[in-house]
């Protein structure tokens, strides 16, 4: 087995649908990680077949034209539709950013094995910045060297980054940073007076986006996207290397004559997985979904199902710290157990709730809430392995008055007025700063589950923070914000699916997948519970779901494991399934002080 040697993490795993991210652009970011000759993507014309342009270095750009409404496109039907849409389609469209990183073969070997498509979440996340960053990782995951070999294919969906039409709401990034500004210091949503203000703040929030362009970001809208981009890399290759070659390199089989879909999904990235399964099931080869969000959940907009383990992952870092003994700051040589630790901080939190408190750092007035306070705990149970200590340190702090380390990682607003205001770069097609995350997400979850979601008045808001704190009196109040950005949203998309959701099992049709879906999971995730994998797994049939013994969100991030590494490559190269329910042992767990993992990337 080649199992990967570089670090793996996605920068925006920490999404799950926070609407409340700031971005980078997925141009400065390679720069700024290796000072790779930076790439013009206004030097490329849209066109409505994929034509790769040489950029970064080692990888293939391109801007692939779509159209902007598929609902008016002839072959739109939720079923197994073999069509793409005419190339001379008239009318607005999309262009779909696509950064690949390409096969370490070229197309006419053998061992060529197609493009694998990514998604890291979000929604929001964008998939050229995963391309640039982690493409040679995962090629290092999944290659089976000599005899497999992938294209890493990361896409901007819909609005996001690169993706034009923007899903920017503000029309300068001063209002932007001003308005969230004033957000950040508003009472608890806990608090009447609170939820009144986060009500109405999220509700006007909605009116500056443009319905012209949000109507058309809907989940389904991309899936369709995905199904095309797979399509035009089909065509590329055939009129590279012929049509033999192609058949080796779709996907587990063609699909009367078509292509199939090859992909990994994280996250939110899930439910896109999920909803592309579900509308063209004969059209998905190999498909893995790491840290499963609930599809109906998600499109009803109840989102009753994400953090009920987050109380017992929370847990795992009060126990982490309490063994660590001394070497916790977070510890105190009275404490018995890690309840007592758990105790301390959620009386801190209690007290944020009753009165917030204002505080100087880096020569700014800020005022310390609660929900920066769960919000700091929310976003550090991502990555654990990494994030435990600081975590420990931060709270440490706060307990005897210091926020310092709180504010300066206030992945809440993330915004710096100084340097990504004052020095905002000129506006271009695509923009040069991705800063709008906040605006794509909310567009993004609000208009899937506006059709299904009722009438989300203030009565509703408050039936959302009780649900939630009720979930978990840690993280509840922070992702509370999440629902509550849809307050009043009322853009509904063109193109819409909602279900139902699944597919049948493989049965040499070519109305079903290639081979059946890989699920995966950790065992604790605060953000999306194993629960989701299994339900998951139910409505796909023959599908398998594999589990690492960890806390963390998503079993291929949350720690290195040369047990799961095995099943994954395994699945890419035959598609054979582990038995459902097969649990891996981490190689690493974290530990208070950090100790680094071998073969997580980034740690």
């Amino acid at each position: 087995m080649h199992f990967p040697a570089q670090p793996w993490t996605l920068w925006s795993m920490a999404l799950l649908a926070t609407p409340t991210t700031a971005f980078i652009s997925p141009l400065r970011a390679r720069q700024a990680d290796d000072g790779a000759t930076a790439f013009d993507w206004t030097s490329i014309t849209p066109t409505p077949d994929l034509q790769y342009h040489s950029c970064y270095g080692t990888f293939q750009c391109a801007r692939l034209r779509v159209p902007l409404d598929w609902s008016k496109e002839p072959t739109t039907s939720h079923s197994n539709s073999n069509s793409s849409f005419s190339s001379s389609s008239p009318g607005p469209y999309a262009a779909i950013a696509i950064v690949t990183l390409p096969a370490t073969v070229p197309v006419t070997d053998p061992s060529y094995a197609g493009p694998i498509l990514i998604n890291p979440g979000g929604p929001g996340g964008s998939g050229a910045q995963t391309a640039l960053s982690l493409g040679a990782v995962m090629q290092g995951l999944i290659d089976v060297p000599g005899v497999r070999h992938y294209d890493v294919l990361g896409f901007d969906p819909r609005g996001v980054a690169l993706t034009t039409p923007s899903g920017s709401c503000y029309e300068n990034q001063f209002d932007r940073a001003v308005d969230a500004m004033a957000l950040r210091g508003m009472p608890t949503v806990l608090s009447e007076q609170g939820l009144n203000m986060k009500f109405g703040a999220n509700q006007a929030a909605g009116k500056l986006c443009d319905e012209n362009v949000f109507k058309y970001l809907s989940t389904a809208s991309v899936a369709r996207d995905m199904l095309e981009i797979v399509d035009q890399s089909h065509e590329l290759v055939t009129k590279t290397a012929g049509s033999n070659a192609t058949r080796k390199a779709c996907g587990g089989g063609e699909s009367g004559g078509k292509p199939r879909l090859q992909y990994i999904g994280f996250s939110y990235g899930t439910v896109l997985g999920n909803t592309f399964a579900s509308m063209f099931p004969g059209r998905v080869g190999r498909m893995l979904l790491d840290g499963v969000a609930d599809a109906e959940d998600y499109m009803a907009g109840t989102w009753q199902k994400n953090i009920g383990d987050a109380d017992a992952s929370v847990d795992v870092f009060y126990r982490t710290c309490f063994d660590a003994g001394a070497g916790c700051p977070l510890r105190q040589s009275s404490d018995t157990s890690f309840e007592d630790i758990r105790a301390r901080v959620a009386a801190l939190q209690a007290s944020l709730r009753a009165a917030s408190v204002a505080t100087v750092y880096n020569n700014r007035i800020y005022t310390m809430t609660s929900h920066l306070l769960s919000e700091k705990i929310r976003t550090s149970l991502y990555e654990p392995i990494p994030k435990y200590e600081p975590l420990a340190i931060a709270l440490a702090e706060a307990l005897v008055g210091n926020f310092s380390s709180i504010l300066a990682d206030d992945i809440v607003m993330g915004f710096d007025l100084r340097s990504s205001v004052c020095t905002e770069p000129p506006a271009s097609d695509p923009p040069q700063e991705y800063n709008f995350g906040n605006e794509i997400s909310r567009g993004i979850i609000c208009g899937d589950s506006q059709a299904s979601a009722g009438k989300r008045d203030l009565a509703w808001a408050a039936a959302v923070v009780a649900r939630t704190t009720n979930q978990s009196s840690s993280v509840g109040e922070a992702w509370s914000n999440i629902p509550l950005a849809c307050a009043d949203w009322s853009i509904a998309p063109a193109y819409a699916y909602a279900g139902p959701f699944g597919s049948k099992a493989p049965d040499n049709s070519s109305n079903t997948p290639a081979a059946p879906l890989l699920i995966t999971s950790t065992k604790t995730d605060h953000a999306t519970p194993l629960a989701n994998a299994y339900a998951l797994s139910r409505m796909h049939g023959g599908s398998a779901v594999a589990v690492v013994d960890a806390v963390g969100h998503c079993a291929l991030l949350a720690t290195a494991s040369t047990c799961m590494y095995g099943i994954v490559q395994e699945y890419f190269h035959t598609g054979k399934l582990p038995v459902n329910g097969t649990v891996c042992e981490p190689d690493c767990v974290p530990q208070i002080p950090f100790k680094a993992c071998p073969g997580l990337p980034g740690v």
